[in-house]
């Protein structure tokens, strides 16, 4: 009843309008305020009421395919793995042919605190939401107020006159809505996640660094216009390719005065690209290595708070805190070498020992008691997952296929993929290229399921008396 009558009146109550602030620390100094992200807690009531106006919202939005294609965050059948997966496709094809990219990683200034309420509704608007929810969106966003809570101290409440509520339900899809037209200014390629946005190019084609500068014009153009501010200082290039292009690219800032200025971008050897250090070599030693040492030091922390450990409670803290470390986004890093993988499987020999009754035991036996795949398995294995998706239409990206599907044949195999040509190791190593042979070996049982966690199963029943499951080695 109270939910039917906010929206039909385009109303919120006024105790929904308040929300506690929590600060979450990003990085870089804590005693900075910037380095912090604003978490808003809001009323429970609230956000089932969000959940039901997100619904129709997106129900309006795939129906008519409103959002652009470039985007992968908040939407169905796309992610941060879908997007890096797109990115490296192209890059490694530029680099397979010889050529170089130049790649700028934008950054915006406080981007969800700086949405105007005005504009957004206007753009909301242009998407054809209208009548009853556009009225409770601009109702939502109106007369605001929020505190801040630290310790469990409150400060006094502010009114908030600009900014989409993070930690709310409907929030992030709304701005992905306000940044939806941003791709149309630029002519290059252009990748967003939520709101961290990409711009590259292929540097050796002649005038290529000259478009890009255009590119990185017009999006400053775009974020005046709709007052999304970029912070150049924090923007950077990163180049890829033998014969790395020598342009300098330059975005407008301001002075310690507060005069506009050209700022040169800074050109980094490595970005964090949506969790996962990408460097200018693609060679993913960087990720590698801090996503060992992070997982050592929780292994580090279990180690210290626990006397002794029980298989049951080691398993549930490994899973859960330790493994998805080592293994986030892995179908985008899976390392070229083989000291690479034994960095990695060098955490779960480890960590295997915190198990008194196993420590003395070889590392195969101690994963064969535990149940615990090797590390090299599992992403064998979550390869296949991910083609899986992408072949059956699990992911909507604008590359639904790779160049290496073939589809079926006149013999009547099924989901076959045909056996790409490349020349370098950084193309034949990524995703599309090094999972032909092993999918083209899996049976018409397995590679037909008819759902993902059936074709889990019947993977795992298939690959279940290989020696490679509990023992690296057999790599």
């Amino acid at each position: 009843m109270l939910f039917r009558e906010s929206l039909d009146e385009g109303r919120i109550p006024e105790e929904w309008r308040h929300a506690r602030v929590t600060p979450i620390f990003k990085k870089g100094s804590k005693l900075s305020a910037n380095n912090y992200r604003p978490v808003s807690l809001t009323c429970i009531l609230c956000k089932v009421m969000e959940t039901l106006v997100r619904e129709q919202l997106i129900k309006h939005l795939q129906e008519n395919d409103l959002i652009t294609d470039k985007q992968h965050g908040f939407v169905q059948g796309r992610s941060c793995v879908t997007q890096l997966l797109d990115v490296l496709d192209t890059w490694t094809q530029i680099l397979d042919e010889g050529g170089t990219v130049d790649a700028v990683y934008m950054d915006f200034k406080k981007a969800f605190d700086s949405v105007p309420h005005r504009r957004l509704v206007l753009k909301t608007e242009a998407h054809g939401i209208g009548g009853r929810i556009l009225a409770w969106i601009a109702d939502f966003l109106s007369e605001r107020r929020q505190c801040v809570v630290v310790n469990g101290v409150q400060s006094s409440e502010a009114e908030v006159t600009s900014g989409i509520p993070q930690g709310s339900v409907l929030g992030p899809m709304l701005f992905v809505l306000y940044i939806n037209d941003l791709p149309n200014v630029v002519a290059n390629y252009v990748r967003i996640f939520a709101d961290d946005t990409k711009v590259y190019t292929r540097s050796d084609v002649e005038g290529a660094p000259q478009t890009l500068q255009k590119d990185l014009d017009s999006l400053q153009d775009w974020s005046q216009q709709w007052l999304m501010n970029f912070h150049p200082e924090k923007c950077h290039v990163l180049k890829l390719g033998n014969k790395r292009s020598e342009a300098i690219y330059y975005m407008t800032g301001t002075d310690a005065s507060g005069e506009a200025r050209s700022i040169a971008l800074e050109e980094s050897d490595f970005e964090k690209d949506l969790g996962v250090y990408v460097d200018n070599n693609l060679s993913f030693n960087k990720h590698v290595a801090l996503s060992a040492a992070k997982a050592n030091r929780v292994m580090g922390v279990i180690r210290r708070s626990f006397d002794y450990l029980t298989v049951e409670v080691f398993l549930q803290l490994y899973k859960s805190l330790v493994r998805p470390i080592l293994e986030y986004g892995h179908a985008v890093w899976q390392p070229q070498h083989k000291t690479l993988c034994q960095e990695v499987e060098r955490v779960q020999r480890r960590a295997t020992k915190l198990i008194s009754s196993l420590k003395d035991k070889p590392y195969s036996e101690r994963l064969a008691t535990l149940k615990l795949p090797c590390l090299e398995h599992r992403r064998k294995r979550g390869d296949m997952i991910e083609v899986y998706k992408y072949l059956h239409g699990f992911y909507k990206t604008e590359r639904p296929q790779f160049s290496f599907f073939a589809g079926r044949d006149t013999r009547g195999s099924t989901l076959k993929l045909s056996k790409p040509r490349y020349r370098l190791n950084v193309r034949g190593n990524f995703f599309s290229e090094r999972v032909v042979n092993t999918w083209n070996s899996l049976p018409d049982q397995v590679v037909t399921a008819p759902s993902v966690n059936a074709f889990k199963a019947r993977l795992d029943a298939h690959w279940k008396d290989l020696p490679s499951v509990f023992d690296p080695e057999c790599y």
